[in-house]
């Protein structure tokens, strides 16, 4: 149970903190959303994110790599759209799936977030909230195994 709540407030911590991932996120999707199908998609440049660049984004493709580069961070997110869903004959807002990577110059470990995205309808034309599902340490970038975690011990 406190590892429920503890997990919980880290959460809404990071919620009201997250560096304009989120802003960026929610902008990537609105313009690939708005662009259309046999047009040729223009670079993500979005002005609620305006560290974040594009490292990929194919045409008609349902995901995103963005990157933003500080000099005491690198954030590395990868979203991807979840499938369509539809109640009745109507589509629902489609979520996405988001990996989040962070790294610190010279430091070797790498923290690794999953999370996923929501709409919510509101009346300002909707907003987003995301939840953080997994949190990993990697030794290094690319490293299959996790780190041994060498703190104190929860119980």
């Amino acid at each position: 149970m406190f590892l429920r709540r503890l997990r919980t407030s880290a959460a809404l911590r990071l919620a009201s903190k997250d560096g304009g991932v989120l802003a960026a996120l929610r902008a990537e999707l609105a313009h690939e959303l708005s662009s259309a199908p046999s047009s040729s998609s223009s670079p993500f440049h979005a002005l609620d994110a305006p560290d974040f660049a594009t490292v990929s984004d194919a045409p008609q493709a349902q995901d995103v790599l963005l990157r933003r580069r500080t000099d005491s961070e690198e954030v590395l997110v990868s979203a991807l759209l979840a499938p369509l869903q539809f109640v009745d004959q109507e589509p629902l807002p489609r979520s996405a799936l988001m990996k989040v990577f962070v790294t610190k110059p010279g430091a070797t470990p790498v923290l690794h977030f999953n999370c996923r995205t929501s709409s919510l309808v509101g009346g300002d034309g909707g907003t987003a909230d995301y939840a953080i599902n997994a949190v990993h340490c990697h030794s290094s970038p690319g490293a299959d195994g996790e780190v041994k975690y060498q703190g104190p011990e929860f119980r």
